[in-house]
């Protein structure tokens, strides 16, 4: 191996020309890197979950599969996929299953090898985050001496936080055919490390100042069992034995990462949106090129109500969604993304993403921008749980909410940190068993939510455990203290597979109709049921309880001065009986609406009088008593589309409908106030 290296500060001529590397700031690409063996079982899983990964952001993943540990040890005539580097980083990190992974090999709330489920969540947020640092790479290949040679560029957008950077650069070979356990006998194995070119920790940057070019090459010879052309180089920048900042993946015959333009980020990516108002997002971007070219910008949406408008404009001029626009060298454009929500309740996750038109090779260019508007109730998924999300969507649909919406806890805690929740008064996590159940970040957006007025849903097995001090959990002295003083729980203990009965207490006033039900051991052998046991404090009462021990609690509600709580230490995809797990979220939902176990709902009922005139014409008139306060009214057409929201003042002594901007036909309307909603009841419009 050979190493060529030069520095310079404040490189002219990458200011303009076209190069390996962009001199505008960027954000961090992702580094997955998993432990495999080709005797692993479930790392097939873990592979599709690593291309899925890549797919949903191209060019903006590198991917590494390492074999090492007791399932890469090869039986007598298999292929040994095993590396000293790969052995070394298994030895360092220690993951404590297979398959798991690293990304960045950054630290999740004191994890920085994660379970297979939770590598989308991470990559999103990884991609989030500012590099201080970019990175470029080449790499040619001589097939008549076999060196491969790789020459990188490093780029310092600002300084690094660390200062103790390294430099590392890999080879992986795909389209490997040999055995693997949980496969087949003819499996495709794709991504596997073969080498490093420098040193496993990396070759040293001395300087990592804003302004600052690296320049390096690298040779290897290549050996001649390998097929060049499947194989692919990576390079990386990153603290020693830390963070990683940006990974780029080429071909090793021929690949570059050709920089045409560099796209800014915008001011905020997430934002509250309203029925008739725009959300506005502008960024800026700027071309590398050393000539005139011509970009595309796509925008698509993931989530959004198909009745939301969205607008796309180049230095104030629109233009169509996968159009193309101009852009002189050197020069930089404006461009502007506008999402226009209407009535209909949703969360809109979009992409943007433009791509160079004169060199198709080069690197997309994307920004993801989020938008909330009109969703009251709100699902939360921990990474790992989103196959337990139709349940959640079911039961809302058994609640007739129309104004609910799912996301990530990854977006929760980026709407929350933006201020975009303020419209959201119910959020459900579905965290089922998965780890950290819950992080520090999602705590400072729970605390003043909570304290708002919110109320929260909160269901999985191993929460409790989570939050218990055990050496081997993930809960901070921040997070216990959550489950304490805002969970209201003592953990009594992990539970065990004989807790194979649930028995709602029939006391109670929301959940004591609910009819008993077995555990379902979903998450594989009965072996990997551990329901919490927990004991409620006060103002928080038991609802639930195991057959064994006799009367061990593993559910309970409270209603504090502030919010309503209902936590359950079993999740409702844990419910054989697949109803009595809908009705657990179906009653949370209208328990924190006031349609059960609240006086003031019955009073706000009997206050409302017989609306008129029956058909209407221009206004319905809905008399109403002192019970109902303050409010709105909702709207709904006969396929359940919020069609009208009003405000009203209930001291008026009734609530008032404009009927005239709607059609003929038949309306719900519903009435929501700060204490309750009431059930939706029709009337008829006619002229």
């Amino acid at each position: 191996m050979k190493k060529i290296l030069t520095l310079s500060v404040l490189m002219p001529t990458l200011a303009l020309g076209q190069s390996l590397v962009g001199t505008s700031p960027e954000n961090r690409t992702v580094l997955l890197e998993d432990f495999t063996g080709i005797h692993c079982f479930y790392c097939p899983e873990g592979h599709v979950i690593m291309e899925q990964v890549a797919t949903a952001h191209p060019g903006l993943v590198s991917l590494v599969g390492v074999h090492a540990g007791s399932f890469a040890v090869p039986s007598a005539g298999e292929p040994d996929f095993r590396t000293p580097q790969g052995n070394a980083l298994n030895s360092f990190y220690q993951p404590t299953g297979y398959p798991m992974g690293m990304l960045n090999r950054h630290s999740f709330a004191g994890a920085t090898v994660l379970n297979r489920g939770q590598w989308a969540g991470a990559a999103e947020e990884v991609l989030d985050m500012e590099s201080p640092v970019n990175v470029g790479v080449e790499s040619s290949y001589d097939e008549g001496t076999q060196q491969l040679t790789v020459h990188v560029q490093l780029y310092y957008t600002q300084d690094s936080p660390g200062n103790n950077d390294r430099i590392s650069v890999l080879l992986t070979e795909s389209n490997i055919i040999g055995p693997q356990t949980g496969g087949s006998a003819n499996y495709n194995h794709k991504h596997v490390l073969r080498t490093y070119l420098t040193e496993l920790w990396g070759d040293e940057v001395a300087t990592t100042t804003t302004g600052t070019l690296v320049d390096r090459t690298y040779t290897y010879n290549v050996p001649g069992t390998w097929d060049i052309a499947n194989c692919d180089v990576i390079a990386f920048v990153s603290e020693y034995q830390g963070d990683v900042y940006q990974a780029r993946t080429v071909t090793a015959d021929g690949g570059a990462t050709v920089v045409a333009g560099s796209l800014g980020a915008f001011a905020s990516a997430f934002q509250a949106g309203s029925y008739g108002n725009t959300n506005s997002f502008t960024t800026g971007l700027t071309s590398q090129m050393d000539v005139d070219g011509t970009f595309l910008v796509e925008l698509e949406a993931d989530g959004a109500p198909d009745t939301w408008g969205s607008t796309i404009k180049v230095n104030g001029n629109s233009i169509g969604n996968g159009e193309v626009f101009n852009l002189a060298a050197g020069t930089t454009a404006q461009i502007q993304v506008d999402i226009l929500p209407d009535a209909t309740p949703g969360l809109g996750d979009y992409l943007l993403t433009v791509t160079s038109v004169d060199h198709p090779d080069a690197l997309p260019m994307q920004r993801d921008l989020h938008v909330i508007s009109g969703v009251t109730d709100l699902v939360v998924s921990n990474d790992g749980a989103e196959s337990w999300e139709n349940l959640y969507r079911t039961a809302m649909g058994q609640a007739n909410e129309n104004a609910f919406a799912v996301t990530t806890r990854t977006r929760f805690i980026k709407f929350g940190q933006a201020g975009a929740l303020d419209g959201v008064l119910h959020v459900y996590r579905n965290v089922s068993w998965n780890f950290p159940s819950y992080t520090e970040d999602e705590v400072a957006v729970l605390i003043p939510f909570l304290e708002g007025g919110g109320n929260l849903m909160i269901a999985g097995q191993d929460i409790g455990w989570d939050q218990s001090g055990d050496a081997n959990a993930y809960g901070t002295p921040v997070t216990r203290a959550f489950y304490t003083n805002y969970l209201l729980a003592t953990f009594v203990n992990d539970g065990s597979p004989s807790s194979n009965q649930v028995d709602f207490i029939d006391a109670d006033a929301v959940f004591g109709t609910v009819p008993n039900s077995s555990v379902a051991h979903v998450f594989g052998s009965s072996s990997y049921t551990y329901p919490d046991r927990i004991t409620p404090i006060a103002p928080a009462v038991a609802i639930l309880n195991y057959n064994t021990p006799a009367n061990s609690i593993g559910g309970i509600r409270a209603q504090t001065g502030s919010y309503k709580l209902v936590y359950f230490g079993i999740g409702p995809e844990q419910m054989g009986n697949a109803s009595v797990g809908r009705q657990m979220i179906q009653l949370s939902h209208d328990w924190f609406h006031g349609t059960v176990g609240v006086e003031e709902f019955d009073a706000a009922m009997g206050a409302l009088g017989k609306a008129w005139p029956v058909p209407a014409t221009d206004v319905l008139h809905i008399p109403v008593g002192t019970a109902v306060s303050d409010g709105s009214v909702e709207v709904f057409d006969a396929t359940g589309r919020m069609v009208a929201e009003e405000a009203f003042k209930a001291a008026g002594g009734e609530i008032r409908i404009r009927t005239d901007r709607l059609g003929n036909g038949m309306y719900n309307y519903r009435i929501r106030t700060a204490a309750t909603v009431l059930p939706a009841r029709s009337f008829v419009v006619a002229r």
